[in-house]
């Protein structure tokens, strides 16, 4: 159940529409003191992707002329993330009531004696517009001592980041160095986990490149405490090369594979062939081309000579 002590808020352009995805609320609105319809319900509400979005934070999101609704939200999807929560996806919400005039106003006269540069800023000593909190260099933070925009949490530099002192973007966690980092004590970008040196890898502890798993040190590992690149598996069983020496057909690395198999030249077909390990069977599983196909198009090869 919602925690009915913590107001949630849903920002609309002048004209009450969705100022993301232009969806228009009008029909929705509260009307003489009572509430609005409760909007569509959006089964399978997925972060960053379907479902509705409200905050706690409406200043990260408010611009003069938009209307900003209190809101009554059901089907809230976790998000597992650290840092203070910036947004929050719900499977359907209706507007409760306007309180822009309330809100608006008092971030106006508040920051008009707070020492801040900028506009619409809620705290002291801010440089830029739209702050929640105190002494942020940029606009749209929520929390103090932030260096750039739409950061959530204290003491980032960077952009969009949720949770406390990263230096990069698009962190979410702590104490991350880089961007795009999920977790906290990231050396690196594109990590997901905890305290890794390097980039893309998944787990915790690892130091080097892409490695899934805690604790190894080099890259493309699967597993743990490994020190050694291992050699990838092709076709269900190993071979003597590491993931990055395995370089396929240009055709294969699109999703119409089976498409750009017809109209590829022979000899760029032939190199599937080549791989390591190559297997009829689980080649034609996974991408519905068939040995006879190969057949068929290795004939062309000896129709030409």
């Amino acid at each position: 159940m919602p925690d009915e002590t913590i107001k949630y808020y849903k920002v609309l352009g002048g004209n009450f529409t969705s100022p993301s995805t232009g969806f228009d609320y009008s029909a929705y609105l509260p009307t003489s003191g009572a509430a609005g319809e409760w909007l569509p319900e959006i089964k399978g509400a997925r972060i960053s992707e379907d479902g509705y979005y409200i905050s706690r934070y409406w200043n990260m999101w408010y611009k003069p002329g938009d209307r900003i609704f209190e809101v009554e939200y059901e089907g809230a999807v976790v998000s597992g993330t650290c840092g203070v929560e910036k947004q929050l996806c719900c499977s359907r919400i209706r507007l409760l009531r306007d309180v822009t005039d309330t809100l608006a106003k008092s971030v106006r006269d508040f920051s008009a004696t707070a020492s801040n540069t900028g506009k619409m800023n809620a705290g002291t000593g801010n440089t830029g517009d739209c702050n929640t909190g105190n002494f942020n260099t940029g606009s749209r933070n929520t929390g103090s001592l932030n260096s750039g925009d739409f950061n959530t949490g204290d003491s980032n530099e960077g952009i969009d980041n949720v949770g406390d002192r990263n230096r990069g973007s698009g962190n979410v966690g702590c104490d991350n160095r880089g961007h795009s980092n999920t977790g906290n004590g990231n050396i690196g970008s594109f990590n997901s986990g905890a305290h890794n040196v390097g980039n893309a890898n998944s787990g915790n502890f690892n130091r080097g490149n892409r490695n899934v798993g805690s604790w190894n040190v080099g890259s493309y590992n699967i597993g743990f405490f490994n020190t050694l690149q291992q050699g990838a598996f092709m076709f269900n069983k190993p071979t003597n090369l590491p993931q990055s020496k395995i370089i396929l057909p240009k055709w294969l690395n699109f999703a119409d594979c089976k498409r750009r198999f017809e109209t590829e030249p022979v000899e760029e077909i032939k190199k599937a062939l080549a791989l390591p390990n190559f297997d009829y069977e689980i080649f034609e599983e996974i991408t519905g081309i068939s040995k006879s196909d190969f057949d068929r198009r290795l004939a062309e090869d000896k129709d030409c000579c």
